[in-house]
């Protein structure tokens, strides 16, 4: 397949999709959900056979990060899949919950409840196609810098600078829609979940767990420049995790380690194959956001400078260690290649 904007390149996602239809033929979610897995598993691997989308989620981790065995992620997961198959089944809710929605968290009240009637409320449309996960009910696992992680004190303390990012971000969400779809569908394809993390002071953090498919954690609250930059870099990341699921990149035998373009340690080959990956693709959505005048020349131009330059230095060591590439490896590094090199006008 011809690449005619970096946006075109998708990696398939189908192994990914298997490896989560996998791990639902050996969950054993809580006994006490009376859940009729049978019907689950088919839903997920015939979700799974088709490459539906829904099934590389955060929702689904409980298949992908066994840990912690919890009750809540058992909830989401049927829920979820529920939402999406219809499969049936009805549980006791011994007091309320709060599920996680794109459309904002639902409160579901004790009782009995059919599953479907959970999963369609949490697959409502949001206000932005990039859903947010304020409180890790996507997961039902409270991260580290995350806003759930906070005591209410300073929870209460920060709030305002907590709505001021999610309106910034919001807004942003809006711009790229209308003007970069193509940008945005790039990203949509991988990542379905933004989680917010907490700003701190003269750092900006961005993370994914690569155990939960779909899920990006990145701080809002530094411009849309930064936040572009943070979005572009983790998403290109679950999109070579999604590569690396149908074959290896890199030689399992090759060991050495090599001068990265982002961190002060050496890292393997795969780091750095990552970290160009990543550097190629946050250079294209600062060109293209900046074309499309979403951002100011001159705003990009600071970011910009010293991306391009990390990202040649990562491209440089790349081509001398190609030798230590699989050739689906190689493959996906000549791509990367063409992202690097695509000029918008």
């Amino acid at each position: 397949m011809s690449t005619n904007t970096p946006w075109d390149w998708i990696p398939d996602q189908r192994a990914w999709c298997e490896d989560v239809a996998r791990g639902a033929e050996a969950w054993s979610p809580a006994p006490g959900l009376c859940l009729p897995v049978d019907e689950f598993r088919k839903g997920i691997r015939r979700a799974a056979d088709e490459g539906l989308d829904w099934i590389l989620h955060p929702c689904m981790s409980r298949l992908t990060q066994a840990t912690p065995v919890e009750p809540a992620r058992d909830l989401i997961l049927a829920a979820w899949v529920a939402g999406h198959t219809g499969c049936p089944g009805e549980i006791e809710l011994t007091s309320p919950v709060e599920l996680w929605s794109a459309a904002g968290d639902k409160k579901m009240r004790a009782g009995r409840c059919a599953l479907r009637a959970l999963g369609a409320a949490m697959v409502e449309r949001g206000p932005t196609q990039l859903a947010l996960d304020l409180w890790c009910r996507s997961t039902g696992v409270v991260t580290a810098g995350s806003w759930a992680s906070l005591d209410n004190t300073s929870l209460s303390s920060r709030r305002p600078e907590l709505t001021q990012s999610i309106h910034q971000f919001l807004t942003l969400m809006s711009a790229l829609a209308q003007a970069t779809p193509s940008l945005l569908a790039w990203v949509l394809a991988a990542t379905r979940v933004l989680r917010p993390l907490v700003p701190i002071a003269g750092y900006a953090r961005s993370s994914h767990d690569p155990e939960v498919p779909g899920l990006i954690e990145a701080d809002l609250s530094r411009g849309p420049t930064q936040t572009i930059e943070l979005i572009a870099h983790e998403t290109a990341h679950l999109h070579l995790r999604a590569a690396q699921a149908a074959a290896p990149l890199v030689d399992p035998h090759h060991r050495s380690t090599y001068h990265s373009p982002l961190r002060r340690e050496p890292r393997p080959l795969i780091g750095i194959l990552l970290a160009y990956h990543a550097l190629a693709y946050i250079c294209a959505a600062l060109r293209q956001v900046t074309a499309a005048a979403i951002l100011s020349p001159k705003t990009a131009a600071r970011a910009l400078d010293d991306l391009a330059r990390r990202c040649d230095d990562a491209r440089a060591t790349m081509d001398r260690a190609r030798c230590h590439l699989t050739p689906a490896g190689a493959q996906f590094l000549d791509r990367t290649h063409k992202v690097a090199d695509f000029v918008f006008i």
